[in-house]
């Protein structure tokens, strides 16, 4: 029962140092997605809370991916059939991160339930971890979540060449405009495999609608040959929070 995934929510504040972001992805079928949701969201987000208060890690989180409904990963992402879900958990530093156990050990026994009542049917999928370059956020914490992967043959520039977007999105939040909550960019530390994702963006939203009115922005593949990455975001997915900690 590990868990793993992203973001700290600070009222419009910058983020100067890396902090990392460890995502756990599981595929669960749609039978089981009441109980899978409720356990984690009545049980597992407060034995995350407790990591949290006791400074194991910044922030958990449980995101359900709405988009694309395609395959991924080989199974089938449609409400009908099943969901790839995806836990995270954001340390403020790679100490914090190789040091911070098994905290979700002994849930039963510490939240004074049945070891039982917490199994749930999920099959495992990656774990995939990320170094946060920079990151900033708005008053309200974001209820979708759009993640962006390419590939940059020096990661470096992107991510040097992503600080004019932060200003940029950073004045949306402070007008309230588009409905954005927060963003994030950031490279890929493990696995780490010359030709795959290892740059990301992530941009936060208060509505779906937000959230789909941003993959309708038509890009250019001029500004991704800028910033060093030709093929641009190849891929796009969108995520609904189930449930988070607060800090």
């Amino acid at each position: 029962m590990k868990k793993i995934i992203l973001v700290t929510f600070l009222s419009f504040a910058f983020i100067s140092y890396s902090q990392i972001a460890a995502y756990h992805m599981v595929y669960v079928k749609a039978e089981d997605q009441p109980k899978f949701e409720s356990i984690e969201k009545n049980y597992m987000s407060k034995m995350a809370q407790a990591a949290v208060n006791d400074g194991q890690f910044s922030y958990w989180a449980l995101e359900k991916l709405i988009h694309p409904m395609v395959p991924i990963g080989g199974k089938l992402n449609f409400g009908l059939v099943g969901n790839w879900y995806q836990f995270v958990i954001v340390y403020p530093n790679m100490k914090s991160y190789l040091n911070s156990g098994p905290w979700w050990a002994n849930a039963g026994e510490k939240l004074g339930v049945p070891q039982e009542m917490l199994y749930y049917n999920a099959e495992q999928g990656g774990m995939y971890v990320w170094t946060i370059e920079d990151s900033v956020f708005g008053s309200q914490p974001a209820k979708f979540s759009v993640y962006n992967f390419g590939f940059a043959e020096e990661a470096q520039t992107f991510l040097d060449n992503q600080k004019p977007y932060m200003k940029n999105f950073e004045n949306q939040m402070k007008k309230n405009e588009k409905g954005r909550a927060g963003w994030v960019s950031g490279h890929r530390l493990s696995p780490k495999n010359f030709g795959e994702h290892n740059v990301m963006t992530w941009d936060g939203f208060l509505t779906l609608e937000d959230a789909i009115n941003h993959l309708n922005y038509k890009e250019s593949k001029k500004n991704y040959v800028e910033l060093g990455m030709p093929s641009g975001f190849d891929l796009k997915l969108v995520a609904e929070k189930i449930t988070e900690t607060t800090n």
